[in-house]
């Protein structure tokens, strides 16, 4: 009964997160790095490290998981070289995006403080340092993984799990302290303080340009605050359901399995969410995004129709001809 319900919700919700996730990390690559008011800030090389990470968890973890599910197709139940580096990455890759959004909601620290240290932090070159550090940082908090998974065999088949009950418990904290707990805490802490710092300079007058600047950067803000509230309602189910299946003190009941398995569909929708939230809370986006729209149609109007104009410009002359 309980792997019916898990399959049957799998079947049907998972797909769709995959095809939206996709499009959504396009849209935030191409946004990011086409249009110049994103393409300057420091802040959108963490957003588009955070879209990357995202699409490789879709398609790494959330649609082979969903092969497995679904049809049976597995290669963690036959190879034991396959087990360890698949879990290992899947991990890595599930830890990486919330810590980018922390890099995002320091680096709008930084650009909300009135020190001139901090805001040199929040620059390009730093953020091209900050993502490959953090990435080889989570990457070296998992690299006992490929030791202590190993593939078993049980009287139902053969399984990738931990060598050990001690280290199975000893890893769950690790996951639950590095995903579910950090994160949330070092966001809110940081975008909150950032919140407290922008009030402040509102009482300021500022020239226009900056004024505008100022506007950009609070629209970023509140892209990052509404991912934070995301974030955290979706790791709160995941985090306790993974504490209780593995410290429960007798043999883990198939309730308790299934709420696991279902909390795990749940917080997958986090890594295909993104675009979407920042269409949805922030105008600066939507514009941004109708004026890559606007601009993708001139432009593929000017290849199927090369000349569209041409006959405005042969007016234009001879009446400027006629004149003269």
């Amino acid at each position: 009964m309980a792997d019916s319900i898990y399959n049957q919700l799998s079947r049907y919700t998972q797909p769709p997160l995959i095809i939206l996730g996709t499009m959504g990390a396009i849209f935030n690559q191409i946004l990011f790095t086409s249009r110049k008011s994103l393409r300057t800030t420091s802040c959108s090389f963490y957003f588009r490290a955070l879209s990357l990470n995202d699409f490789l968890v879709l398609y790494i973890y959330v649609l082979l998981q969903w092969l497995a599910d679904q049809y049976g197709f597995d290669p963690t139940k036959k190879f034991d070289w396959y087990c360890k580096m698949k879990t290992y990455l899947q991990t890595v890759l599930y830890t990486l995006s919330p810590y980018f959004v922390v890099l995002a909601c320091f680096d709008r620290l930084c650009t909300s403080s009135t020190h001139v240290r901090l805001r040199r932090i929040a620059t390009v070159r730093i953020a091209s340092f900050l993502i490959p550090a953090m990435t080889i940082f989570i990457f070296a908090i998992f690299s006992h993984m490929p030791f202590f998974y190993i593939l078993n065999s049980y009287p139902t088949g053969s399984y990738c799990t931990p060598a050990s009950v001690e280290y199975n418990r000893v890893f769950a904290i690790l996951v639950v302290i590095a995903l579910g707990i950090v994160p949330p805490i070092l966001m809110m802490i940081l975008c909150i303080t950032t919140l407290i710092l922008l009030r402040r300079q509102r009482r300021r007058i500022m020239p226009i340009n900056q004024a505008r600047l100022r506007q950009r950067d609070n629209q970023l803000l509140k892209m990052l605050l509404l991912y934070v509230v995301f974030h955290v309602i979706t790791t709160i189910p995941f985090s306790t359901t993974l504490l209780i299946a593995v410290y429960q003190i007798s043999s883990t009941s198939p309730t308790i399995i299934l709420l696991y398995r279902l909390s795990i569909l749940l917080f997958n929708t986090n890594y295909s969410t993104s675009f979407y939230i920042y269409t949805l809370s922030t105008p600066f986006y939507r514009q941004e995004l109708f004026c890559l729209i606007k601009d993708t149609v001139k432009k593929f109007n000017r290849i199927i129709r090369p000349n569209y104009y041409q006959p405005k410009l042969h007016i234009t002359v001879n009446t400027q001809l006629k004149r003269s």
